[in-house]
């Protein structure tokens, strides 16, 4: 059997985050919710560690109806101020530093810590890291480091890991097998108070009935390549509302032949590209994300894409057809 455990963090990486003071944490830009709950637990984390200043910075959008509760607590812009002293950088579920928008040109000399469980960040050499592929979510790493260290893991906390934990695996969908270690973890976060039943409602009630009608949308502007076996959709800048990608993700992948899923969300100057594979397919969708300098999960992947709408469109169809047949 294909049994695995989380590796033990490195002394130095430990030392670092005991001995500093001042730390900014950030992820990757459009957070979901396993990036938001990782920068939110290791505020409490280096918090409880003594560290006297912590700031917690995303760029956003902060999109989900979910995420709009919390947008409040991540600061927007950098300032000089923050940057002051040479804080430490956490940097959590992505290990590029293009993936976390203009911060990158304010904190790419900082010292740097990476918590992340993307494989694309295995090749970026960062000096102090922990990057475990195999962990379902960052939120899971993060929980190691609580126990590691012997830090509390209060109710709050515990629902961010948790919440961050179902984000990425689709709530138990995605699980391969011989992960209970996974499982393991989960149930140690009910126990101190984590609810599945809240975090679900979290999760998917709420949404506007416009989310819905979006979903529908995304339905009707379906076209299929590669046999019918890729689904592609896009969310132009003039629709209204929230792009449902998660909603059309789910949707579009239920019907039958379709593997792949690609969407394309226009935003000012650029495209958003999202990319999902079903649990049975070899197609690599974080390979191909890099080549366009995103990255993700070999089955969850996206990237930001700056030019003209339609000559992006158009390019990434070709170039997504290509790599499909191929590989």
């Amino acid at each position: 059997m294909n049994k695995f455990s989380y590796p033990p963090f490195s002394e130095k990486l430990l030392k670092v985050l005991k001995s500093t003071s001042k730390v900014i944490i950030t992820g990757h830009t459009k957070p979901d919710g396993d990036c938001y709950n990782s920068q939110l637990a290791m505020g409490h984390l280096m918090r409880a560690l003594g560290c006297k200043e912590v700031i917690l910075a995303n760029e956003g959008p902060f999109e989900r109806e979910e995420t709009k509760i919390v947008e409040h607590l991540f600061e927007k812009k950098l300032t000089d101020e923050m940057l002051s002293n040479s804080p430490l950088l956490i940097l959590v579920d992505c290990g590029e530093l293009n993936r976390i928008g203009d911060f990158k040109n304010q904190v790419k000399n900082l010292k740097t810590v990476v918590l992340d469980h993307h494989p694309t960040s295995l090749s970026q050499g960062w000096e102090f890291s922990y990057i475990f592929p195999a962990s379902i979510s960052t939120t899971l790493i993060v929980k190691k480091l609580y126990d590691t260290l012997n830090i509390e893991i209060t109710l709050e906390v515990a629902s961010q890991l948790f919440f961050g934990f179902a984000t990425d695996s689709g709530f138990f969908k995605f699980i391969p097998p011989h992960n209970g270690i996974a499982l393991r973890e989960v149930a140690d976060l009910i126990e101190k108070g984590a609810s599945p039943s809240e975090t679900n409602a979290l999760m998917s009630g709420g949404k506007p009935f416009l989310y819905l009608k979006n979903t529908s949308l995304l339905i009707d502007r379906t076209s299929f390549v590669c046999n019918d076996e890729v689904a592609l959709s896009y969310f132009r800048l003039s629709d209204n509302g929230e792009c449902p990608s998660d909603s059309y993700y789910s949707q579009i992948m239920s019907v039958e032949n379709v593997k792949a899923v690609c969407v394309f969300k226009e935003l000012e100057g650029k495209v958003v590209l999202g990319l999902r594979v079903n649990y049975n397919s070899n197609f690599n969708v974080s390979a191909f994300a890099l080549t366009y300098g995103g990255g993700g999960h070999i089955k969850a992947s996206g990237a930001t894409i700056e030019g003209n709408y339609q000559e992006i469109v158009d390019k990434v169809t070709k170039d997504i057809a290509k790599a499909y047949s191929n590989k």
